[in-house]
């Protein structure tokens, strides 16, 4: 069996600052159990590096990951 991973947003704004403060607490409940926290960067900067081949294009990436059987998508 493969190793379970949660693949956590990184986004601009708003939704940063809840990541900021949830993102430690899913660690730590998580970390006993096994399961890996993948962070991938969506937001504009992050985009925008991307399609200068500065950063991996981790929106494609997820595009990609939804068509997976094996993904549970939480919006």
């Amino acid at each position: 069996m493969t190793k379970p991973v949660i693949t956590w947003t990184k986004t601009d704004e708003a939704p940063q600052l809840a990541s900021y403060s949830l993102l430690p607490i899913v660690k730590a409940f998580t970390k006993d159990a096994g399961v890996e926290i993948d962070v991938k960067d969506i937001s504009l900067a992050g985009r925008v590096l991307a399609q200068f081949g500065y950063e991996p294009d981790d929106l494609a990436y997820l595009g990609e990951l939804v068509w997976k059987p094996e993904c549970n998508l939480i919006k």
